[in-house]
C-alpha cells in the first residue's frame, strides 16, 4: 500500500479523514440555513397576513418577501394553510410565559400593544389584525377558533378566585380592544404622552380585574 503524499503535503489517510468530515460540516451548515430560511418565510407570512385577508395573500408574494424560491414554502410548511397555522401558533405569546404571574404577563402584553404598536413591531397587534382579517374565512376559521379557545383557556388556568371564565374573557377583550385602538390610531396626535396615559388607564382596569375582590374562594 502506497504511502505517497498528496500535492498539498498531507497523507492519503489525512485526506480521507478530511473528506469524511466535510459532509457533516456541510450538513450542519445546511441545517442552520434551513432553520433561518424557515424563519424568514414565517416572518414574511406573518407580516403579510397581518395586512391583508388570507385569500389575498399568495404564496408567491410570501416567497418574494422572504427572498426565497416559492417551492421552499411547500418544503418547509406543506401548504399555504399549514403556513398560516404556523404563523398563528407563533403568536401565542401569553401562553409561552408560564413562569410569570398573570399580572406580569398581561402587563407585558399591554406594553407590547401600546408601545410596540407605535413602532410597528407588536406581536399582539399583529395577532389582532390576523384574527380580524381571517376569522371569517371558511378555509382558516377553524385555525383561528382553536387559537382563540387556547388563549382564553390559558388565561382561565392562570387566574385565581371567582368568575375566572368571565374575567379571562374580559382580559382578552382588554387586549384585543387595545390592539384595535392602536391599529386605528395612526395620527401623530396620539403621541407618547397619550399612549402613556392610555397605558396607565389599562393598568387601573387590571387592578380591578385582578384585585382582592376577585380572589375570594367560590362558595
Amino acid at each position: 500500500m502506497s504511502n505517497e503524499v498528496k500535492n498539498d503535503g498531507s497523507s492519503p489517510a489525512a485526506v480521507r479523514l478530511a473528506d469524511q468530515a466535510h459532509p457533516a460540516t456541510e450538513q450542519g451548515k445546511w441545517g442552520r440555513n434551513a432553520a433561518q430560511t424557515r424563519q424568514r418565510i414565517l416572518l414574511a407570512a406573518r407580516d403579510l397576513f397581518a395586512k391583508a385577508h388570507y385569500e389575498s395573500v399568495g404564496t408567491r408574494e410570501i416567497a418574494a418577501k422572504a427572498g426565497v424560491n416559492i417551492t421552499l414554502i411547500n418544503r418547509y410548511f406543506g401548504s399555504k394553510k399549514k403556513l398560516f397555522a404556523a404563523v398563528v401558533d407563533s403568536l401565542d405569546e401569553l401562553a409561552k410565559a408560564p413562569g410569570a404571574s398573570v399580572r406580569g404577563a398581561l402587563d407585558r402584553a399591554l406594553d407590547n400593544i401600546v408601545f410596540g404598536g407605535e413602532r410597528g413591531n407588536s406581536t399582539w397587534v399583529d395577532e389582532f389584525r390576523i384574527i380580524l382579517f381571517s376569522a371569517l374565512n371558511p378555509e382558516v376559521a377553524d385555525i383561528i377558533s382553536v387559537f382563540f379557545d387556547r388563549k382564553r383557556e390559558a388565561l382561565r388556568e392562570r387566574l385565581r378566585g371567582v368568575d375566572v371564565v368571565a374575567r379571562a374573557d374580559i382580559a382578552y377583550v382588554l387586549l384585543m380592544g387595545s390592539a384595535l385602538l392602536v391599529s386605528l390610531s395612526r395620527s401623530k396626535k396620539y403621541g407618547k404622552k397619550e399612549r402613556e396615559t392610555f397605558r396607565k388607564g389599562l393598568g387601573h382596569v387590571l387592578d380591578q380585574l385582578l384585585g382582592p375582590e376577585w380572589q375570594a374562594t367560590p362558595r
